[in-house]
């Protein structure tokens, strides 16, 4: 029963209307005025109290009108981060005229979500949600509501939806690539390399990368020679998790790996992700590895 009547609230493109505290005020005078006027048997106060319920229907029509013609066009919610202000579009097919200052909310399985309102236009609403918690996450209703515009009644409509969008776990305050005692960074490591010949750090050219010719040993004695020295190879990350049982570790655990992904990404480090006994990613530095990345890590 509860679901159905939770259902009958929801029906699309129907709107829904009651008093708000100073309409119900309102209402609450006017009848006591119409039973006073009847008890009393005066006129004039009959007079004015049909006056004022005449002003209280067209008030209320108004309200319920302002959203009637409203007609939804589809949404777009970006995925981000926990904590994170993420940006949000609604088109409409058809709008009333201005004022459109609306109450907006995201409904689904994860809770409500409200939307913070930036821009109206006639055609278009853009504004910002506040996730507070990781996860995949499916918007099954918006819904919009008003008190305009005379504040005595508010009116909300609902419009179903088929949205998803990924929370991913909040990022950390502090960064660095050796924080994580899983991580292991590849390559960036020198190494001495030393010639086999009499001369420290070269070695006869074998028709190696024209590059590692010692050009100012060339130029001193004529003889092609390769530097060997220091030897720098790719930068890898290797990230491996292994989550733990306990909730807070696991929460703690995760937003760290979600730091240490978004660093390597904003320095171009392409790193692979592997969950124990399930996913394995990369390499690759590229924005839609990261996003994948987050996103398993988000359901994780």
């Amino acid at each position: 029963m509860k679901t159905w009547i939770h259902r009958q609230f929801r029906k699309k493109s129907r709107v829904y209307i009651i008093p708000t505290r100073m309409g119900g005020y309102l209402n609450g005078l006017i009848f006591l005025m119409f039973l006073m006027a009847v008890g009393y048997a005066n006129n004039l106060l009959l007079i004015f109290t049909l006056f004022l319920l005449s002003f209280n229907m067209i008030w209320l029509v108004q309200t319920h009108f302002h959203l009637h013609a409203l007609k939804f066009d589809g949404l777009s919610i970006k995925n981000g981060h926990v904590g994170e202000s993420l940006p949000v579009q609604i088109r409409w097919k058809k709008s009333p005229d201005r004022p459109l200052q609306w109450s907006i909310v995201l409904e689904g399985p994860c809770g409500i979500v409200e939307m913070t309102t930036l821009e109206e236009e006639g055609h278009q609403s853009t504004g910002e949600v506040i996730l507070k918690k990781r996860g995949r996450l499916n918007w099954n209703f918006l819904r919009v509501e008003t008190t305009l515009p005379f504040g005595l009644y508010r009116t909300w409509i609902f419009f179903p939806l088929n949205e998803t969008s990924f929370a991913y776990p909040a990022l950390l305050k502090t960064t660095g690539l050796g924080a994580l005692g899983q991580t292991q960074l590849e390559g960036q490591v020198p190494q001495e390399r030393k010639g086999s010949e009499d001369i420290r750090d070269l070695s006869p050219y074998r028709g190696e990368e024209s590059r590692k010719i010692s050009w100012k040993h060339f130029a001193r004695s004529g003889e092609l020679y390769v530097k060997e020295g220091t030897e720098w190879n790719d930068q890898h990350i290797h990230i491996k998790i292994d989550l733990p049982a306990d909730h807070d570790l696991k929460e703690n655990y995760l937003k760290s790996i979600a730091t240490k992904m978004v660093d390597a990404y904003r320095q171009q480090i392409p790193f692979t992700f592997e969950i124990t006994g399930s996913v394995k990613r990369g390499p690759s530095s590229q924005v839609r590895h990261l996003e994948d990345c987050l996103k398993d890590l988000s359901v994780c």
